[in-house]
């Protein structure tokens, strides 16, 4: 496997400088990408390689200097710059600082300064893009969440009102008039209140399954997860194939919650998504560890596209469904490829239903 070299640009005025920094680079395993001597080039150069480091002198030949040019970089191509610079005057430092520089080191420097400074610029750099994706990914589930609630909320509310409220309003209505039905004995008005009832009954139910299903937790989670797959498989036209190795101990509640709803969102993808004919749906334990797996042979789709639509406030499916695993110490993993399936895989610790958490 080819290890991808570290991009770097060198933007310094002096020549021979310039040089000797480009060949320290390569013996210590970066790609020098370019060589800038004015700020407005190395401008225009971080916007054409997008480098994953920019060593900038601080005094450069032109209008605009350095720490000009490094301001403008960071907020127009968000690239980490250290800085280089034989000044070492506190003004000079302080608009320095104001730019955030990962790194300020002094001419002449050693290459053990040199990869030092570039290794913990690049780690730090790497941290913060990290930290900033998570907090995009936050930002998004969390509204995502609430909006969630109030579609639920609603949901709900037109439920009982306009099917449980009907039932008992017809009820209602038979108690009141049940003196002018004169053409109905009491025994059929009986009879019918029994069957509003019991219509009534039915539905409660219903939506009591769909909040949450009482199997997931009478049961546990292998008879829960049969139970959706074979409902999903009936709305969707696809088989599935549900096979769960037979241990005697449940899973911690936390975990079986979050693998139902982990599999519910899958199957709800492939049923609007994949056009799969077959699904693949597999639980059990491999040490310490518990795995599930999902598999489909659907359309597929692009990972990355869809990660950056849902970054963006798309669909948040997958986020969520890596949020739940998150949340139970575990790692989900999805392989998909545009017209060769998608492949799920959580792994997390086995912990059982008595196990401190």
């Amino acid at each position: 496997m080819t290890l991808v070299k570290p991009k770097v640009l060198v933007v310094e005025d002096e020549l021979l400088v310039a040089r000797d920094i480009e060949q320290q680079l390569l013996d210590l395993g970066y790609q020098p990408v370019g060589l800038a001597t004015r700020g407005e080039e190395a401008i225009a150069l971080a916007k054409q390689w997008r480098p994953d480091l920019v060593l900038m002198d601080i005094q450069l030949a032109g209008d605009m200097d350095g720490i000009t040019a490094a301001q403008v970089i960071r907020d127009q191509c968000a690239l980490p710059v250290v800085f280089l610079t034989a000044y070492t005057a506190d003004d000079v430092l302080a608009r320095a600082k104001l730019t955030e520089p990962f790194g300020y080191m002094l001419k002449p420097f050693s290459e053990r300064e040199l990869r030092t400074v570039l290794a913990m610029a690049l780690y730090k750099h790497q941290a913060e893009a990290r930290l900033l994706n998570s907090t995009r990914q936050l930002k998004a589930l969390s509204r995502r969440v609430l909006e969630a609630q109030e579609q639920e909320r609603r949901r709900v509310a037109v439920e009982l009102h306009d099917e449980l409220g009907q039932s008992l309003t017809a009820i209602k209505i038979n108690l009141q008039l049940s003196e002018r039905f004169k053409d109905k004995s009491p025994a059929d008005l009986n009879l019918e209140n029994i069957r509003i009832v019991e219509d009534a009954l039915q539905q409660v139910r219903r939506l009591a399954t769909t909040l949450r299903p009482s199997m997931l937790d009478d049961l546990g989670l292998s008879p829960a997860l049969k139970w959706m797959s074979d409902q999903a498989a009936q709305r969707g036209g696809f088989t599935v194939h549900f096979f769960h190795e037979r241990v005697q101990a449940r899973l911690a509640p936390e975990i079986e919650t979050a693998c139902f709803r982990i599999v519910q969102e899958a199957l709800t993808n492939i049923t609007r998504h994949a056009q799969a004919r077959r699904v693949s749906i597999q639980l059990g334990r491999e040490g310490d560890e518990m795995v599930l797996l999902v598999q489909d042979d659907g359309l597929g789709f692009d990972l990355p596209a869809m990660h950056e639509r849902a970054v963006a406030g798309g669909s948040l499916g997958v986020l969520g469904m890596q949020e739940r695993a998150t949340l139970i110490g575990g790692q989900l993993d999805i392989e998909s490829v545009p017209g060769q399936g998608t492949t799920l895989t959580l792994r997390c610790p086995w912990r059982g239903h008595e196990d401190p958490a």
